[in-house]
């Protein structure tokens, strides 16, 4: 072996380069730099699931903005938020007006204006009268001793187109507890009259006092209402339950005073109970299903979920 060859070796063990670059520093430095990759690594998805989720939030709140967005936006946004940016509990009440009918059945809850006639008192036999303080007087009457068949109408107090000898008549029939208050539903009316009509029915006649003319809207079967401003336009609609609590709302569109269902529009089913609170004016269906509450919703005619 050469002697020069061995001492070269001796002198790379004694080098740097010998003893090895790595040294115990550069190994804490490695160690450091793996472990903060793996922690970026660890966070890559949650950035990556952030952005898109971010931007199908400001998408969401551009709707009501903007309406020519991908259909398949639109589709989404209306399963969140409901079609024109309603509720998806909302449900949509859908009024009809009264039918022309000859005949009105028992069945039918819609209601009609006629207009009354003015008959002299002097005319008819008056049998049974309920007088109301500075209002007027209900009465029922027989028109001659030879026709026995029962009519009633009232007489108004201050009015101007009523004489003291004269009252309105309303048609057949009889009232028992027969009540005359002052009214503004559907911001047409002055007067309200309702009573037992039968021995399961109540009937009111909404009457409206127009100049030359005195004008009555009938419901033939409303044993509970409540005069009310569902929708807080400022127009009064009436609530009224019938005598085998059915839930009618009434409102005048359209020239016409028209009516809802309350029990369609909740799709009530067999077994279900609908029912109204004036106090919270609150709509409630209980069921099978369990409990659920609505309440009109101001400016539109919908009924909207309330969570308590």
């Amino acid at each position: 072996m050469n002697p020069e060859k061995t001492n070269w070796a001796a002198m790379v063990k004694e080098s740097s380069i010998g003893r090895g670059i790595f040294t115990e520093q550069m190994k804490q430095t490695v160690l450091t730099r793996v472990e903060q990759n793996q922690r970026k690594k660890l966070k890559k998805p949650f950035v990556y699931m952030a952005a898109p989720l971010t931007g199908l939030l400001i998408c969401l709140l551009l709707f009501p903005v903007f309406d020519n967005l991908p259909a398949a936006f639109q589709t989404l946004g209306k399963a969140i938020t409901g079609t024109n940016g309603v509720s998806s509990e909302d449900i949509t009440l859908h009024y009809e007006p009264a039918k022309e009918l000859s005949a009105i059945p028992d069945t039918d809850k819609g209601i009609r204006g006629y207009t009354l006639s003015r008959l002299p008192l002097a005319s008819v036999h008056v049998k049974e009268t309920v007088s109301i303080a500075g209002i007027g007087t209900y009465m029922d009457y027989i028109k001659s001793d030879e026709d026995p068949i029962s009519y009633f109408g009232f007489q108004l107090f201050n009015h101007p187109g009523s004489a003291g000898d004269e009252f309105y008549e309303i048609g057949y029939g009889k009232m028992t507890e027969a009540k005359l208050h002052k009214s503004n539903a559907f911001g047409l009316m002055d007067l309200r009259l309702d009573g037992k009509c039968g021995p399961e029915r109540r009937c009111v006649y909404w009457i409206a006092l127009k100049e030359g003319k005195v004008v009555a809207y009938e419901q033939m079967d409303a044993w509970t209402v409540y005069e009310q401003d569902l929708d807080k336009d400022g127009v009064t609609e009436v609530v009224a339950s019938t005598f085998a609590k059915e839930i009618y709302i009434y409102k005048p569109i359209k020239g016409q005073i028209q009516s809802v269902d309350v029990q369609a529009a909740l799709k009530a089913g067999y077994g279900d109970t609908v029912t109204y609170n004036p106090d919270n004016q609150i709509f409630q269906i209980t069921g099978k299903g369990g409990t659920k509450k609505y309440r009109y919703v101001t400016g539109a005619d919908m009924l909207r979920q309330v969570h308590e």
